[in-house]
């Protein structure tokens, strides 16, 4: 009985200390603003913390959350802009019929015309790539102004 009661007294003598540097250590490292402290591998979390620290000890489920955060606002954006181009391809389309007779109203106002809005970038590049191969069918036309190939289109 006292070799085993002996035993038990040096297992706890090398175990207890071991246990008490852990966490004395844990105790120097200070919470960071997330209301964790962590050493690089091991993170501890008071049951008060917050996310808010990427890239440092928070607790679990920050990360996931910030990307389903991030999803709905990709998402939201991507709606964003489908509206706004649609509402474009809208006013650029064509006026029918009844449009212009709910616009003839309006004709006290000067026309000058239909509103020339500037060209995008890739509307550019597009309209260069229309008029290569354009040129490239029609070679006798390189040297005429643009208003004479225009006349000569159907």
């Amino acid at each position: 009985m006292r070799s085993i009661v002996s035993t038990l007294a040096l297992v706890a003598a090398l175990i207890l200390p071991a246990a008490g540097t852990h966490l004395a250590r844990a105790e120097k490292q200070p919470l960071n603003a997330c209301g964790c402290r962590g050493d690089g591998t091991t993170c501890t979390c008071e049951k008060k913390a917050k996310c808010g620290c990427p890239g440092e000890c928070e607790p679990k489920g920050c990360e996931a959350a910030r990307q389903k955060e991030m999803q709905k606002e990709i998402e939201a954006e991507t709606k964003k802009a489908k509206e706004q181009e649609e509402a474009r391809a809208k006013a650029n389309a064509p006026k029918g019929e009844d449009d212009e007779a709910a616009g003839s109203d309006k004709a006290g106002k000067a026309s000058k015309g239909p509103a020339v809005k500037p060209m995008t970038a890739a509307a550019k590049k597009q309209f260069l790539k229309l008029l290569e191969a354009y040129l490239a069918e029609h070679p006798e036309a390189q040297n005429k102004m643009l208003s004479e190939v225009r006349a000569e289109l159907p």
